[in-house]
């Protein structure tokens, strides 16, 4: 079990074989340091997620829109990867554009590293979840706490969002709480007060605005809090919200951000965590903590065997 505990103590025998897995594994850790006579000592993680697979980057931008609702802005599903329905909002179906939802395959993805950090033993009990208010990151984070079997609640953090260059035309109108709530959305935490206002973004920033105000928020919430902190957001913030917590400058060019980008797939996972000794953050290895599977694109076996063999013969 990797568990975010330290073991203080030389002796030879090991409480290993008396603990389980999951958050019942913690427990029996503690009963077991009490038989073993060992110190345990709590390291402090923090964990940064990127959402799930999204439907406008599988569909088109705007291609979704156009085929996904009919001319009186009714969903339908035309695809086994589509959601099944979407939430009632205001501004429907256009509010969903740069604001849209994930896929069947992003809410497995979700789910699946819920579940793994869970029995990775990752956060300590009474974690506290920050989540983007982009709808696919709160989808993503409500997916992993069910993979987690958590009835944590989520707290939605406006500087969470990602670097606001990708939106000239304006930040999303995103789900309200009570839009949240009326569409089943129980996790969310209505007593939280953000430590950062929406009106606060600024349209087509900097790079460097974008570390700076996500490394400030980081820090705010450490200080606001002992717990670990689990995090839900995009593939950005997985280095844009450690970098400077690790020592380093931030980046300030287009081009050196999105190639630190692109390398994080949908449910990427960054782990750092407190090394007290010394007083820094340490970015940690994420053990079995990734997702790999195969692309599948659209598959119409009329269009592959039938047309192909007509198109072949004239």
């Amino acid at each position: 079990m990797d568990c975010n505990w330290r073991i203080k103590n030389n002796l030879e025998r090991t409480p290993e074989d008396e603990v389980g897995s999951g958050e019942e594994g913690i427990l029996d850790l503690w009963r077991a340091a009490i038989t073993f006579g060992i110190i345990l000592t709590m390291v402090r993680r923090i964990v940064i997620v990127r959402h799930g697979e999204r439907v406008d980057h599988v569909f088109g931008m705007n291609d979704w829109l156009d085929l996904a609702f009919d001319n009186q802005g009714r969903y339908r599903k035309i695809n086994l990867n589509m959601p099944d329905g979407l939430p009632i909002r205001a501004g429907a179906p256009r509010s969903f554009y740069k604001d849209g939802p994930l896929t069947q395959v992003g809410v497995l993805q979700g789910q699946l590293v819920g579940k793994g950090l869970l029995e990775e033993s990752i956060l300590r009990p009474g974690f506290e979840v920050f989540v983007s208010p982009a709808y696919r990151s709160i989808q993503t984070a409500t997916a992993m706490l069910e993979g987690m079997k958590s009835n944590s609640l989520l707290k939605i953090e406006p500087y969470l969002f990602e670097w606001t260059g990708w939106y000239s035309e304006g930040i999303p109108s995103f789900l309200t709480t009570p839009e949240l709530l009326a569409n089943g959305f129980k996790n969310i935490d209505t007593s939280y007060n953000p430590v950062t206002k929406m009106s606060d973004l600024v349209v087509d920033e900097e790079v460097a605005n974008y570390y700076t105000r996500t490394y400030d928020l980081v820090n705010r919430l450490i200080a606001s809090t002992d717990n670990d902190l689990l995090l839900v957001a995009h593939g950005s913030t997985l280095e844009v919200g450690t970098r400077q917590l690790l020592g380093h400058p931030p980046r300030t060019t287009h081009k050196d951000m999105l190639q630190t980008l692109f390398a994080v797939p949908y449910g990427g996972v960054a782990v750092v965590e407190l090394d007290e000794e010394v007083n820094k953050w340490k970015i940690i290895k994420n053990g079995k903590i990734s997702i790999s599977h195969s692309a599948v694109s659209n598959f119409c076996s009329h269009k592959n065997f039938v047309e192909r063999d007509i198109n072949y013969l004239k």
